[in-house]
């Protein structure tokens, strides 16, 4: 019986030892679960305050995005307007150009047919004159 009674003590020893180490633990673990409580709190917080803000900030961006589009359509309208006015101007230098083409080639062709009809006018003297001279001797 001695032989257990001297077992006893030490487990009994090394129980109340570690009593006190698991009450100093248990008061850890309940510290750290408070504090993570916190966190998860402000964790939420935290996002709750960073969807509000992309919330806003979502708003903002499309308000700036219908503004550009708007301010883009308008530029393009504008644009287009220009390049309109340009082809009509592009289109009447083109018919002044084919115009004046035309009365330059016709000048040219009136040009052509004077100096044909004054060298066969020409011709037609001095063979006159060649042939008469030749008939009178």
């Amino acid at each position: 019986m001695l032989a257990m009674k001297k077992e006893e003590f030490p487990v009994e020893d090394g129980v109340a030892r570690l009593e006190p180490r698991v009450a100093r633990m248990e008061g850890e673990v309940a510290q750290i679960n408070s504090r993570l409580a916190v966190v998860e709190t402000d964790l939420r917080d935290l996002r709750k305050s960073m969807d509000q803000k992309l919330d806003k900030l979502d708003a903002k961006l499309d308000a700036a995005v219908g503004r550009l589009d708007a301010k883009l359509d308008a530029a393009v309208g504008r644009l287009d307007g220009k390049i309109e006015r340009l082809d009509g101007k592009i289109d009447r230098l083109d018919a002044k150009f084919e115009s004046r083409l035309e009365a330059l080639s016709t000048r040219r062709f009136t040009l052509w047919v004077t100096v044909l009809s004054s060298t066969a006018t020409i011709v037609a003297a001095v063979l006159a004159i060649v042939l008469s001279g030749s008939h009178g001797h």
